[in-house]
């Protein structure tokens, strides 16, 4: 906001004014801020007065995002970075991923420095620091940093990237062995949920025979299954956002692309009678029934819900120790769940299907992914196959 007041002419006769703009209130002292100017004009006409006015203002304003740019800190740009770019356009998942790094003071070395003032060498240092005190997520905090500082380049805030052409920390990758059923324990296992709740075997199944991840069986709606074509649509995922709300909502598939995923026919038929019972389900709760609702406000009808709020989709992360009870109560070697969808994996490798069938009945990125994850359970096909040479030695 701008006023101005008349001052006494200008030694050669010509009208002078005193332009003020109001900037609000330091938030420290309490005091006004305000930026002044005295104009001389050829006459105090509205026009004339006007323009000067709008002039400073412009002025003003241009002054203040310099001296915005010029003095950000890094926490500063940080929680811009958040609000302007990682609320806006990430995931839920990866948002949370984001403020579970960085709200354990994970970047307290750059906090009060500003966003102009931080080099290479500050980077380069950081990290090895990190290293010599042998802390995790090494990876994922030079992921977070590259990603601040390529916006702050972007936004104008600095003009060279301090990190670039800086490499990524070594990090030694967890060995840790695939675990999976082999043929022989996916049948006794598939025989032994038969004695569990239609909903909880069909939950299984879905996991070892079509390779379906938590989030997208929890995510399955009704309008989604092909009774036709034995098939699936695999289009969003069921994520836990802890922002805001702190609520379960429907998002993107992990590598954010939607699939068709083929479904056994006689499995099929056990899907379609957990559509029917959760049908019947819902008209029998009456009032109880508590569903997710849609954009438009419409009922979401998912293939499974929970127990505790009838209608309401299971929390993704609740299969897991679901499976952990029901597997010891039915004597099943120990697996965790993720481990259902490996041996659906070993099992269609085992039996000749290859790659990129796999890799698009799975959803991952590209078939690359698959064989680096799976190709290692082929060592028994490929020992039968090179001894085939044995017959023209």
């Amino acid at each position: 906001m701008a006023s101005y007041v008349v001052l006494e002419p200008a030694k050669n006769g010509k009208p002078r004014i005193k332009i003020t703009v109001e900037l609000g209130y330091d938030e420290e002292t309490g005091k006004r801020i305000r930026k002044y100017k005295t104009v001389t004009l050829t006459s105090l006409s509205d026009r004339a007065i006007k323009k000067a006015i709008t002039e400073f203002e412009i002025t003003v304003s241009k002054m203040d995002i310099e001296q915005i740019i010029e003095s950000i800190t890094f926490a500063d740009f940080r929680q811009r970075w958040m609000d302007n770019y990682v609320r806006l356009d990430l995931s839920p998942a990866t948002k949370s991923h984001y403020l579970r790094i960085l709200n354990t003071g994970t970047f307290e070395k750059f906090d009060d420095m500003r966003m102009k003032k931080i080099k290479k060498f500050h980077i380069v240092e950081y990290f090895s620091n990190e290293k010599k005190e042998g802390r995790k997520n090494l990876s994922n905090k030079f992921s977070i940093l590259k990603s601040i500082f390529a916006k702050a380049v972007e936004w104008e805030i600095i003009n060279e990237n301090p990190m670039s052409g800086i490499k990524a920390p070594h990090v030694e990758p967890r060995k840790k062995e695939l675990e999976f059923y082999d043929a022989q324990q996916l049948s006794q296992m598939l025989e032994a949920i038969n004695n569990l709740n239609l909903k909880y075997r069909v939950i299984y199944k879905l996991a070892c025979l079509v390779g379906l991840r938590e989030s997208e069986i929890t995510a399955l709606r009704l309008e989604k299954i092909n009774f036709v074509n034995n098939t699936i649509l695999i289009d969003q995922a069921l994520k836990y956002d802890t922002e805001g709300k702190s609520e379960l909502i429907l998002g993107p598939t992990k590598n954010k692309k939607s699939r068709i995923v083929a479904v056994p026919e006689k499995f099929m038929e056990e899907i379609k009678e957990q559509v029917h019972a959760q049908k019947k389900l819902k008209i029998k709760s009456g009032n109880a029934w508590k569903p997710m609702k849609d954009e438009d406000g419409k009922d979401i009808d998912f293939l499974v819900t929970s127990q505790i709020v009838l209608g309401y989709p299971i929390l993704p992360s609740s299969l897991g120790s679901t499976w952990h009870r029901h597997a010891k109560k039915l004597g099943l070697p120990k697996l965790n769940f993720h481990a259902l969808r490996h041996s659906c994996a070993s099992y269609l490798l085992s039996n000749d299907a290859n790659f990129k069938i796999i890799q698009e009945q799975l959803g991952h990125s590209d078939v690359g992914l698959t064989m680096n994850t799976y190709s290692h359970l082929t060592k028994e096909d490929k020992r039968a196959a090179i001894e085939l040479f044995n017959k023209i030695l």
